[in-house]
């Protein structure tokens, strides 16, 4: 996506700039910060194991999502325990990698990484963040993101230019996305502002 790469490093160095990070309880020894490239087979790791069935990735394609999106790592005790990229294009934020392991640290890290996602979109002017779910999805994952304020669309519910937008970030044609076929990522979405903003910024 054209200024993609560009627009999460300057939204993520915003952030970190003002010292801003999601709130964590006090000696829960879990916060979030963005991915650095001594991470990447800690990040590995982590997919293979919360995939499980699905297939893993390796490090050039961790490699891949460091520089060409924006990506922050939950941290417990230091250790990588979750990991979410994102992209951003025409106010709409698309975070196509969200993973957290093990799956009872699922409902503060998720909470967290999310929270940082939303805050750097918001950054940007963003109005809405699509989650880009692979097929098989726990029930486990869908309930706890419709508790951070995710519903499940179709693709034809969206707004014509979330649609573009989408198109460039799924392979595949709107007709593909809108047959729900196997293997195409299901969408959950989260307003993030009530008015869409029809006039460039």
């Amino acid at each position: 996506m054209s200024k993609t790469r560009d627009q999460a490093q300057r939204a993520i160095a915003h952030l970190e700039e003002a010292g801003a990070e999601p709130a964590h309880p006090p000696g829960s020894g879990l916060r979030v910060r963005r991915a650095r490239r001594e991470d990447i087979p800690a990040i590995v790791a982590l997919v293979h194991k919360a995939s499980r069935s699905r297939a893993g990735v390796d490090e050039a394609e961790v490699m891949d999502w460091l520089f060409g999106k924006g990506m922050v790592v939950a941290l417990q005790d230091e250790a990588v325990v979750g990991v979410a990229a994102w992209q951003a294009e025409n106010l709409l934020s698309v975070t196509d990698v969200f993973y957290v392991a093990p799956a009872r640290l699922l409902a503060q890290a998720g909470a967290e990484l999310l929270a940082a996602i939303e805050a750097e979109a918001n950054v940007l002017m963003c109005e809405a963040n699509v989650l880009l779910l692979p097929p098989g999805t726990s029930k486990t994952m869908r309930t706890f993101l419709q508790k951070q304020g995710y519903e499940p669309k179709a693709f034809e519910e969206l707004h014509r230019i979330w649609r573009e937008v989408l198109n460039e970030s799924i392979s595949g044609t709107p007709e593909s996305l809108s047959q729900s076929a196997s293997g195409t990522p299901e969408l959950m979405v989260k307003r993030l502002r009530e008015k869409m903003v029809m006039a460039p910024i």
